[in-house]
């Protein structure tokens, strides 16, 4: 039977107890997420290779756009709303809506597009030391052929699902379930978990900025909102001039071009915007702790030992080191 000196160590204990529960279960409903794509991965793999072996026009691509997007969407939104069934969460606290002010809620969308924009740079900083060892993680390329159907298919798969789904699993079920503990935790923690997710070093970093910035609008606001919209417009706008390159509407210099103009002006929008924030109040961008139960550092250790976050981690840096191998084992 365990013993306790003071009421404040019974309190620190299952306060800590509380915590680690709560990050294994959300452990958990990532390694579930992780094995049941990796499973319709292989089913969908037999089924593009079948496809590919009758010469059935552009069925490969589409199906590929399906495992990569649709079904794998599709599935984490499942996963995640299963979890939060199980766990009997409160709906609205996980995903708080809260009014907005147009004008507040542009602004913010605008210093959160300038950060997504600006975090782009990453990526291409990684590919390039990548490439300096001859390795290339360009984090996949699909070639969609100049098909109608699947112009509109890559549009749904790569800027409007993940701006819904990765919103609903990681900006409300993980983060809404460790704000209880601290807004800072669960920002970090979600944007954390966020890069890992998709599995690939060159997006790591990108997506880990893109985590914390999206994780901050939803705190700052009670609202996944201005999240969502940002991650659309962030995605959409580089599924866009993907497009439009790949048609040869748009050459490779004027693509670049155009992304420089949007970055600088929504850039100096942002600056803007900040300032009018700090002056209105110098606290604005920090965030509040929900509680002084235990130090933030051991918070944040409590849930990075958690067993079943400790694997899904391991599993998915080992599956990004599949990734940039991959070219080199086919």
């Amino acid at each position: 039977m365990l013993q306790f000196q003071s009421k404040e160590e019974y309190q620190k204990y299952y306060y800590k107890r509380d915590l680690r529960k709560t990050a294994n279960g959300l452990g958990i409903m990532l390694l579930i997420f992780f094995a049941l794509e990796i499973i319709i991965s292989g089913i969908l793999a037999i089924i593009i290779y079948s496809a590919g072996a009758y010469s059935l026009s552009n069925v490969s691509s589409v199906l590929e756009l399906l495992e990569n997007g649709v079904i794998s969407c599709t599935l984490f939104f499942l996963v995640a709303l299963i979890y939060v069934l199980i766990k009997k969460r409160s709906f609205a606290t996980l995903f708080p809506f809260d009014k907005i002010g147009g004008k507040k809620l542009f602004m913010l969308c605008t210093i959160g597009l300038a950060v997504s924009l600006m975090s782009n740079l990453a990526p291409e900083l990684l590919s390039d030391v990548f490439g300096l060892f001859g390795l290339s993680n360009s984090g996949g390329e699909f070639d969609f052929s100049g098909t109608l159907p699947n112009v509109l298919m890559y549009y749904l798969t790569v800027a409007i699902m993940p701006a819904l789904t990765e919103e609903f699993a990681f900006r409300g079920v993980i983060l809404g379930s460790l704000r209880k503990y601290s807004d800072g935790l669960a920002v970090v923690v979600s944007a954390g978990l966020f890069a890992l997710m998709h599995g690939n070093f060159v997006q790591i970093p990108f997506t880990f900025c893109c985590g914390l910035m999206f994780g901050f609008l939803v705190v700052k606001t009670n609202s996944l909102l201005p999240s969502i919209i940002v991650h659309f417009l962030n995605n959409g706008l580089s599924v866009t001039f993907d497009i439009l390159y790949q048609y040869e509407i748009m050459s490779a210099e004027m693509v670049n071009f155009c992304f420089a103009v949007i970055f600088v002006i929504t850039g100096a929008l942002a600056l803007i915007f900040i300032h009018k924030f700090v002056k209105e109040d110098e606290s604005f961008f920090k965030l509040e702790r929900a509680d002084d139960v235990i130090p933030y550092n051991q918070k944040l250790k409590t849930v990075c030992s958690s067993p079943t976050l400790i694997s899904f981690a391991v599993l998915m840096l080992l599956y990004s080191v599949y990734v940039l191998m991959l070219p080199y084992l086919m």
